[in-house]
C-alpha cells in the first residue's frame, strides 16, 4: 500500500478475548488513510492466530517469539511506523468510528499542536459503560492539561494521536513501565511541544482483571505511583535549563505530594503510635490478649466478624441483626474500636461471643501479632468466613488469609469524591481479596463501583450484593389530635439538627400549638416548642416514640439509606427528607416527600410549607402513613433479612 498518513500502533499480548472487536473498530474508521501496525508480543493465547486471520492490506504484523514487554513493543512500533501521525490503541478497547478522522482534521487545522487526545469512556469486561475518568473530563484546554500534568496524568494513552516528527528523538522509558505514557507527556511538554484534547468520548476504555489498570496499577497506591514516576522523571530532567520552568512545576507537585503523605499518614501514624505506647495499659493489653486467645481456641471455625463498636447507632443495629441471623452457628465477634457507649452490647452478646480487641489491634507492638493469630485461626478452619464493616482491621488482615477463607465487607453510606475518599483509597489495593461487597444503599453501591472503575480496579471477580435491612417491630398507624413531628439521630454536622429546629420554630410561629415537635437522640437543649428525649437505648421505648408520632423529618446533608426511615415507616410515619444518598431511590411519593435539594435555607422553607400542608389535610397524612406501613411490611421484615444473610454467609454444607 502507499505510505499512509496515520499509523495505528497496537501492541498485543494475550488479548484474544477482546482483540477481534478492537481490530474491527479500527478497520471500521471513516478515515481510511491508515496502516494498523500490530506488535504481537509473544502471546501464549490465540492472539497471533486472530491477527493472521485478517486479509486487510492495511494490517501490518510484527511478531515476537518471546514477550518483550509493552515499552519495548511501543518503541519498536514508533521506529517502524510509516505514518506521519501515530495513533495509539490498546487491544481491548474500542474506537469510535470517527476517531481518526476527527483527530487528523484537528492536527491539520492546528499545526503547532503535536499531540491530541480525546475523552475516554470506561467500560467493563462485558462492554457495558461503567463510568468516566474524572481527571480526564476536568482537563480540556491546553493550559489545563499543562497545569495538571505535573500533578498527575490527565490524558488516556489509547486516545492520543501524535505527530511522528515530535517523537524523532523521544521514546518510552523502560524504567517508567506502568507510567510510561505519563513520563512521555511530561517530556513532550518540557520540550516545548503542545498537547490538546478533543472534548468528545472517541474511545471506550475497557477495565478488566488482565488490563494494565486492572493489574499492576491496581496493586500500588496512587500516591506511591505519583512519587515514583515523578522522581524518576526529575532525576533525568532537572538539569535541563530550557525546561526549568516546567520542571519546577513537577518538583513543586512532588514536594506537595511528599508533604501530604507526611501530613496525612506518616506524622499522624507516628504520633498515634507514640501515644499508644505511652498510654495503653500493659495489664489491659494482657487481659485482651488472654480473652482473644481463649475465644479463638474455642471458636468453631465458621463465622468470624470484625465490627467497630457496640454503641447505639444505625450501623450497630444492623451489625447486631446480622449476628442474630446466624446466632445458632455460634459466631465470634471481635470489636476493634472504642465504643462511646455500650447500648447494644447486650444484643451483640445475645447472638455471639464478643471480645473487645481495641488495644491489641491498635498498639504498634501488638497489632501485627494479633492479626497474624486471627489469620492463622481462620486459615486452619475448614470452611471459615470473615465478615467486616467499617474497620481497617479487616483490610489489614486480608493479605494474611488463604484462598479458602471467604470474605465479606458491608459498606454503609458511601459518596464518591475524587479529591476525598482517603480511607477507601488506602483499602483499595486489597479489594481483590474481598469476595463479596454488601450494600443496603443502591446509591452507595453505584458510587463504590464508580470509585473502583476510576481508580483502575476491575470488579468482575467480586460479587456485589444489595441486601435490605430489617425492622423488628411493625405498628399500624393511628392519627393523633395534634400531629407529632419527629427527628431521630445524632447531633452531628451531617444530620443538621439545627435545620429541624428552624422548621419547628417557624411552624410554631405560624400555627402555635398545631404540631408536637420531638427530638430523640441528642442531648437536651432549651428550644421553645420542642421536646428533647435524649439518647434512647431501649428498643421498646423507641417503638413507643415512633408510634406516638406521625411524621419523620430528616434534614441530613449526607446519608446512605438510614435505619430511622425504615423504622419510622414500620410504625406508619410519613417521611419528609432531603434528597440525599439512596433516599430518592428507596422512597416514593405515596408515603414520602423530598425537598428540591439540600441547601439549608431552601430545605427549611420547603419543609415548613409541606408540613403545614399536611396539618391542613388529615386524610392525605393518613394515606401517606398507611402507604409507608404497607411498604415496610412488604420489604423490611425480619424473616426475609435473616434468610438473605444466612444464604450469603453459610457454606452449602451448613445452609440448612
Amino acid at each position: 500500500m502507499d505510505r499512509p498518513s496515520i499509523t495505528v500502533l497496537l501492541p498485543v499480548y494475550n488479548a484474544a478475548t477482546y482483540l477481534r472487536a478492537a481490530i474491527d473498530s479500527v478497520l471500521a474508521q471513516t478515515c481510511r488513510d491508515f496502516e494498523l501496525l500490530v506488535i504481537e508480543d509473544g502471546s501464549t493465547d490465540d492472539s497471533a492466530v486472530i491477527v493472521a486471520g485478517y486479509t486487510d492490506a492495511r494490517i501490518r504484523l510484527i511478531a515476537h517469539k518471546q514477550n518483550q514487554g509493552l515499552v519495548a513493543s511501543l518503541n519498536e512500533g514508533l521506529a517502524d511506523a510509516c505514518g506521519a501521525y501515530i495513533a495509539r490503541m490498546d487491544a481491548d478497547d474500542l474506537m469510535h468510528p470517527q476517531r481518526l478522522e476527527k483527530q487528523l482534521l484537528f492536527l491539520k487545522a492546528n499545526p503547532d499542536v503535536d499531540v491530541v487526545a480525546t475523552f475516554v469512556e470506561v467500560m467493563n469486561a462485558d462492554g457495558e459503560t461503567s463510568g468516566v475518568w474524572d481527571t480526564d473530563r476536568a482537563t480540556v484546554s491546553e493550559d489545563g492539561i499543562r497545569r495538571m500534568m505535573p500533578r498527575t496524568n490527565c490524558i488516556a494513552h489509547p486516545t492520543v494521536m501524535m505527530r511522528a516528527s515530535a517523537l524523532e528523538n523521544t521514546r518510552y522509558r523502560p524504567e517508567q513501565t506502568g507510567a510510561e505514557d505519563w513520563d512521555l507527556w511530561l517530556r513532550i511538554l518540557a520540550n516545548g511541544h503542545r498537547i490538546a484534547k478533543i472534548p468528545e468520548a472517541l474511545l471506550k476504555y475497557r477495565m478488566h482483571v488482565s488490563s494494565i489498570m486492572g493489574g499492576s496499577k491496581a496493586t500500588v497506591p496512587l500516591e506511591r505511583r505519583l512519587l515514583v514516576t515523578r522522581g524518576r522523571y526529575l532525576r533525568r530532567a532537572w538539569w535541563r535549563p530550557a525546561a526549568f520552568g516546567f520542571n519546577a512545576q513537577v518538583l513543586y507537585a512532588q514536594l506537595r505530594t511528599i508533604a501530604r503523605r507526611w501530613k496525612l499518614h506518616l506524622l499522624p501514624d507516628f504520633g498515634r503510635a507514640v501515644f499508644r505506647v505511652l498510654t495503653y495499659s500493659p495489664i489491659s493489653l494482657l487481659r485482651e490478649r488472654r480473652a482473644l486467645r481463649t475465644a479463638l481456641e474455642g471458636w468453631n471455625g465458621e463465622h468470624l466478624f470484625f465490627f467497630p463498636y457496640m454503641c447505639i447507632g444505625g450501623a450497630e443495629q444492623i451489625h447486631a441483626d446480622i449476628l442474630a441471623a446466624v446466632a445458632d452457628r455460634k459466631p465470634l465477634a471481635l470489636i476493634c474500636g472504642r465504643s462511646s457507649d455500650r447500648g447494644f452490647e447486650d444484643r451483640f452478646r445475645k447472638s455471639s461471643e464478643v471480645v473487645e480487641v481495641y488495644l491489641l489491634v491498635h498498639h504498634p507492638l501488638t497489632r501485627r501479632g494479633t492479626l497474624r493469630a486471627i489469620a492463622e485461626r481462620l486459615n486452619a478452619a475448614s470452611a471459615p468466613s470473615l465478615f467486616s464493616s467499617i474497620t481497617d482491621t479487616f483490610f489489614d488482615t486480608l493479605p494474611l488469609l488463604e484462598a479458602h477463607v471467604r470474605t465479606f465487607h458491608l459498606q454503609h453510606a458511601f459518596l464518591y469524591q475524587p479529591a476525598a475518599n482517603h480511607k477507601v483509597k488506602e483499602w483499595m489495593t486489597r479489594f481483590d481479596r474481598v469476595d463479596h461487597f454488601i450494600f443496603y444503599s443502591s446509591q452507595a453501591m453505584g458510587d463504590w463501583k464508580r470509585f473502583m472503575a476510576v481508580n483502575g480496579i476491575p470488579y468482575e471477580t467480586t460479587t456485589f450484593k444489595f441486601l435490605s435491612n430489617a425492622v423488628h417491630r411493625m405498628v399500624p398507624p393511628e392519627l393523633h389530635d395534634r400531629p407529632g413531628v419527629l427527628f431521630v439521630g445524632r447531633d452531628s454536622a451531617e444530620k443538621r439538627l439545627d435545620l429541624f429546629l428552624d422548621v419547628a420554630q417557624r411552624i410554631n410561629s405560624a400555627r402555635p400549638g398545631a404540631f408536637r415537635f420531638t427530638v430523640a437522640g441528642p442531648q437536651e437543649r432549651r428550644v421553645d416548642g420542642v421536646t428533647f428525649l435524649g439518647p434512647i437505648q431501649d428498643v421498646e421505648d423507641m417503638s413507643r416514640i415512633y408510634a406516638d408520632h406521625d411524621i419523620l423529618v430528616l434534614t441530613s446533608s449526607r446519608e446512605g439509606f438510614p435505619m430511622v426511615i425504615m423504622e419510622a415507616m414500620a410504625h406508619g410515619l410519613a417521611v419528609v427528607s432531603t434528597p440525599v444518598g439512596d433516599i430518592p431511590n428507596r422512597v416514593t411519593p405515596d408515603h414520602s416527600w423530598l425537598s428540591s435539594g439540600s441547601e439549608a435555607m431552601s430545605t427549611v422553607l420547603e419543609m415548613e410549607e409541606f408540613i403545614l400542608l399536611l396539618g391542613n389535610d388529615n386524610q392525605r397524612l393518613l394515606r401517606m402513613r398507611k402507604a409507608a406501613f404497607a411498604r415496610a411490611l412488604n420489604e423490611y421484615g425480619w424473616d426475609g433479612f435473616r434468610e438473605r444473610y444466612r444464604s450469603l454467609l453459610m457454606s452449602p454444607a451448613s445452609s440448612t
